[in-house]
């Protein structure tokens, strides 16, 4: 069966820090909407992720690399094992990232 997702009604639902809503899974992958407010710390996976920005904007700081700001419609991958950290004052942000990566780590 197939459902269609509005993304602005899972928005107004996400109002707490980095909380997340999964949008759907393709094959071992998942899509998920999130709300970025504040600082997340220094951390890494064993995976890549993509970021896409669909409301607001996201600074991407790393160790050893200067850092990027995500605007909407923008989008870039972090690359497995690359330590990184986020900060936004306000953004919704959709990420792609293998399945496993919540059910290991469920506070990102």
């Amino acid at each position: 069966m197939f459902s269609k997702t509005t993304i602005g009604e899972l928005a107004a639902v996400l109002t707490e820090p980095y909380k997340h809503l999964e949008l759907g899974q393709v094959n071992d992958h998942a899509a998920y909407v999130i709300r970025f407010i504040g600082e997340f710390p220094f951390h890494r996976h064993t995976q890549d992720e993509l970021y896409l920005v669909l409301e607001g904007e996201v600074r991407l700081e790393f160790v050893n690399l200067p850092p990027i700001t995500l605007k909407p419609n923008e989008s870039t991958v972090v690359r497995a094992y690359t330590t990184h950290k986020c900060y936004a004052e306000n953004a919704l942000v959709l990420l792609i990232k293998p399945k496993e990566m919540f059910a290991a780590h469920p506070s990102e």
